[in-house]
């Protein structure tokens, strides 16, 4: 399958998927099925499975599959999903994109390995092997704060004129880069990654979006794209302002686990992410239903 430029399917803003747990720290398929319906009924246009925010690196392959499978059952085809199928053997990354495809994402996306510092080569021949193995669109997840590998025009240029790389997920705090690929690459499609830049993100080139806080309020990131598309960013800059403070405090108590209270407080329990992150103390909690009362 090769991707178009700017794909329609592609484009739109998502929300990174948590994976809601049990107290014992399995998946919690109920509440899974639950949250993938309060996204859909609150606007999000695409949900980005097993990522970052859904701990896809803290589950088995199994457990990656299966999770999958129970979005894409909850959504019927009413929304797309991309799948994260990235990890640090390409064979497992294989195995998960091949699942994805026959699952029905429409599109997978993979971190670069990580740990032992592979050679930039390296990672380009890891996409690559996914690519010849799985025919899916597949787009990379550029996210260097947590994998070491910074994906620039310049180093990345083979992957971006492969027909397949649909685009890249620009989880990055440097938009000289995104607006780089951008210029060079149009054809492609970029999701703006840190929701704290989502309009700077867009004024570099962004498309779409795939982010955490979108979970909690996906109408906030459409109207930041429609205020911006009419040229209106008084309007813009004041719903990043509401993204922005929000961010603040859930990165100091722990954004993924702050994410999963919030739609615990709306009566889908997710639990905590699994360890080793800790959960949240109760202070926390009560700071984080302060807050979202106040909204």
């Amino acid at each position: 399958m090769v991707a178009q430029g700017n794909d329609p399917v592609l484009s739109g803003i998502y929300a990174a998927a948590i994976t809601p747990m049990h107290d014992d720290g399995s998946i919690n398929e109920r509440s899974l099925r639950e949250y993938t319906r309060w996204e859909l009924e609150h606007g999000a246009e695409g949900l980005y499975v097993c990522g970052s925010s859904g701990e896809g690196l803290l589950l088995s392959l199994s457990e990656r599959k299966k999770v999958l499978e129970i979005v894409l059952d909850t959504v019927a085809g009413t929304i797309p999903v991309i799948a994260h199928t990235g990890t640090i053997r390409t064979a497992d990354a294989v195995e998960l994109t091949r699942h994805a495809k026959d699952a029905g994402a429409v599109a997978a996306s993979m971190i670069p390995p990580y740990y032992y510092s592979f050679k930039i080569e390296e990672i380009i021949d890891y996409y690559t092997d996914v690519m010849r193995a799985v025919d899916l669109p597949l787009i990379i997840y550029n996210i260097p704060a947590f994998t070491g590998t910074a994906f620039t025009v310049r180093n990345c240029s083979a992957l971006l004129k492969e027909p397949q790389l649909a685009g890249i997920k620009h989880t990055s705090m440097n938009l000289y880069d995104l607006e780089r690929m951008k210029k060079n690459f149009p054809d492609k499609t970029y999701f703006n990654g840190y929701d704290e830049v989502f309009l700077s993100g867009l004024a570099a080139g962004a498309d779409s979006a795939i982010g955490t806080t979108v979970n909690i309020f996906p109408e906030v990131f459409k109207e930041i794209r429609q205020s911006f598309q009419n040229g209106d960013m008084e309007k813009a800059s004041l719903f990043q302002h509401k993204v922005n403070d929000l961010v603040e405090l859930f990165v100091d108590m722990g954004i993924f686990n702050a994410v999963k209270y919030v739609f615990t407080l709306r009566g889908i329990p997710c639990g905590s992410c699994r360890k080793p992150f800790k959960p949240l103390s109760e202070l926390q909690k009560s700071t984080i239903k302060q807050y979202i009362a106040s909204m």
